[in-house]
């Protein structure tokens, strides 16, 4: 049997019709028991808002479920496993109904790769994942089934780009997961990652809500042609000391010479508040 070709950008699966459109135009669907359905251990959204969670439940308490879950069967006979929709069965749960409505996908071989797919497919059509859950799941699809970029890309109908960033995020140090993990801004850790040197990261990270990302690429640029012309010319002597008044700042600073013989030169010492720069006066001026 040829394998079957994923189509899932805008699978009525997943979207479309609502309940009384899909009863008259004759799309099936079936009430299930809500036990008899049971959580993909591999979904890969595993955070849900509850306060969210606690407004779609309400809804649901109001005007029923709108839109069907989606699930195939299990291999224990009379038990269903969730494709899609996980929301709207917590909700279900929170509210207490005994039945939801779902469609059944019958497809005829059971495909880990097709399933995973679709879930990433209605959880990135709502914005739902965060970079790190959507990050964890794209390379799971990718490694799980060594599919290239493009397949990738083609299965979910996202661009490449959006991929390749998510396979960059599972290559973050531990600084910048753990940021992106309490809610910093997927572009602007991305754009840290570019620096090598976790001190200096970190002097970027605590000013990261102060900065926009304009300006946060414009430094960091700035501070790469800096370095790169300015490397070869110091010493590791050099560089011993701008750590250490790096360390004794708590931000960055950066040595230049023009040249490796040169004995004049210039440090600069960045700051990002009025605190910071008071922060830096103190100490500066300590042992004076």
């Amino acid at each position: 049997m040829s394998k079957r070709k994923l189509v899932l950008a805008n699978n009525p699966l997943l979207s479309g019709p609502a309940l009384g459109e899909r009863e008259r135009i004759g799309i099936p669907y079936r009430q299930l028991a809500l036990n008899a359905i049971e959580r993909d251990p591999n979904q890969p959204r595993v955070h849900f808002d509850e306060d969210r969670l606690q407004e779609l439940a309400s809804s649901i308490r109001t005007y029923g479920i709108l839109s069907p879950l989606l699930v195939r069967p299990s291999k224990v006979a009379g038990k269903y496993i969730l494709i899609s929709g996980e929301r709207r069965m917590r909700a279900a749960q929170l509210v207490g109904l005994a039945t939801v409505p779902a469609l059944i996908d019958q497809t005829e071989v059971e495909s880990g790769e097709r399933t995973l797919a679709m879930q990433l497919v209605e959880n990135l059509q709502r914005a739902d994942l965060s970079p790190l859950e959507r990050a964890h799941a794209i390379g799971a699809l990718k490694e799980s089934y060594s599919l290239s970029i493009r397949e990738v890309a083609d299965r979910l109908g996202v661009s490449k780009g959006m991929v390749q960033r998510s396979l960059d995020i599972l290559e973050l140090p531990d600084d910048l997961l753990n940021a992106l993990r309490e809610g910093a801004s997927e572009s602007k850790i991305l754009l840290l990652s570019k620096i090598e040197n976790e001190e200096i990261r970190a002097s970027y990270l605590k000013d990261l809500d102060v900065l926009t990302r304009n300006q946060l690429k414009k430094d960091i640029e700035k501070s790469s042609t800096e370095s790169e012309e300015s490397t070869n010319a110091l010493s590791p002597e050099d560089h011993r000391i701008a750590d250490e008044i790096r360390r004794a700042l708590g931000t960055k600073v950066r040595m230049f010479r023009p040249k490796p013989d040169s004995e004049g030169g210039r440090i600069t010492i960045d700051f990002y508040t009025n605190e910071d720069l008071q922060v830096i006066f103190r100490r500066l001026v300590a042992e004076g």
